[in-house]
């Protein structure tokens, strides 16, 4: 089942995040300030750009208030499974929003990611990586 917003207010909610200001559009996530939210085109690049602006098929990026960076998003349910249950590392696809069969609602820690490849600006808008367990 997709998540409707309700669900990303309460995701966010939980989190106790804000949408990042003016100053801090276009920062990298690393340096945004904890408890933010914002979104972006690009995640897995050095330095993921956030923005306020929520577009067509953009990944919103959790900085949580320890630091660490999530991305939020959607996935098959064979590949959220996999994300929580896996024992060796695993291939994943995040789409930024529901598509096809990735209708799971996940927040993939970026620390989880060992490995990732450019957006796939085709078929979902898919962004393919690596994740360990975790």
């Amino acid at each position: 089942m997709a998540a409707s917003s309700g669900e990303r207010e309460k995701l966010r909610s939980e989190r106790k995040l804000r949408l990042i200001d003016d100053k801090e559009v276009g920062e990298p996530a690393e340096f945004a300030s904890p408890g933010v939210f914002g979104f972006t085109y690009s995640p897995g690049t050095d330095g993921v750009p956030i923005f306020a602006k929520h577009t067509f098929q953009i990944f919103e990026v959790h900085k949580l208030g320890d630091g660490s960076v999530h991305y939020v998003g959607y996935m098959t349910e064979e590949d959220a499974n996999a994300l929580n249950s896996a024992t060796d590392a695993v291939d994943l696809k995040l789409y930024p929003e529901p598509f096809d069969k990735a209708q799971r609602f996940v927040s993939v820690p970026k620390e989880a990611i060992i490995r990732s490849r450019p957006v796939s600006r085709e078929s979902g808008n898919w962004y393919p990586f690596t994740a360990i367990p975790r």
